[in-house]
């Protein structure tokens, strides 16, 4: 009997080549690509995906954001604290993954993750270190390194639709455009530093102990942090906005005083 899961979303991606299928992510392991023509009141994926490794080991990484291929034959899968994993579409539930992508880290935020070139030959990602990683899809190597995001971190990554700009963002308060220019290879200066850093931080993340319960209070805090943010900027505007009323209504009367100054009367 199909018994219903509640999964909190953090991404979802239609499929390029067939408008049928989607595919959903969020607060667990699975990708799971699901066929609009068959939702009904028990809705079941068609197919779902997990890194073996991640099941095996009952680990609690979740994926933030996933996206398909050019063609929809893959679905690229970013973990939180984790590596990348690609998946091949064609292949039923339960497959393993097929290649796997490492180096940058996925934990301060939520990272987002994208191909990129025209047949998605690449794949993209930021991180916390407040770098861009570039790696070749096939070979699983960085190539590419970029140092984007000066409060740190990098979210989000979009391609252009059909030309070779990358457009980023992060923590900072620019949108960044990339293209690919030089004409000489490129030296990855400081990359197995970087690379070093980041697992060894991820690393001794692990190794404290996981606490849904500290979780689940930190996201608390954190909504109703912002909640309150937003109310404070909303009262701000408020004052401004009676400020600049009562500076109106100040005006006017000092208007209406020396209106009343410059009026003589005949004796």
């Amino acid at each position: 009997k199909f018994t219903p899961l509640t999964v909190a979303l953090y991404t979802i991606f239609c499929d390029p080549s067939n408008s049928n299928l989607f595919a959903t992510a969020g607060r667990d392991q699975f990708a799971r690509i699901y066929d609009r023509r068959k939702l009904g009141e028990e809705v079941e994926p068609v197919v779902k995906f997990c890194p073996h490794n991640l099941v095996a080991q009952g680990r609690h990484e979740n994926i933030t954001c996933l996206v398909y291929s050019n063609d929809g034959r893959e679905l690229l899968c970013s973990y939180n604290d984790e590596d990348i994993y690609l998946f091949d579409t064609r292949h039923s539930s339960g497959a393993e993954h097929s290649k796997s992508y490492r180096g940058h880290r996925n934990n301060a935020t939520v990272k987002g993750v994208n191909f990129y070139g025209p047949s998605s030959e690449f794949v993209v990602s930021g991180s916390d270190c407040g770098h861009v990683f570039l790696w070749d899809k096939e070979s699983e190597e960085v190539v590419q390194f970029l140092e984007a995001d000066q409060a740190g971190v990098v979210n989000c990554l979009e391609p252009h639709p059909f030309g070779a700009f990358l457009a980023t963002s992060g923590l900072d308060h620019d949108v960044k455009i990339w293209m690919p220019t030089a004409g000489e290879t490129t030296h990855l200066n400081g990359l197995e530093e970087c690379i070093d850093k980041n697992e060894r931080e991820r690393e001794q993340e692990r190794q404290m102990p996981h606490d849904m319960m500290s979780e689940h209070f930190m996201r608390m805090i954190m909504r109703q942090f912002r909640r309150s943010r937003r109310h404070d900027v909303d009262e701000n505007e408020d004052e401004s906005d009676s400020e600049e009323s009562e500076e109106e209504e100040s005006d006017e009367g000092e208007d209406e005083d020396e209106g009343e100054r410059i009026v003589c009367r005949q004796s």
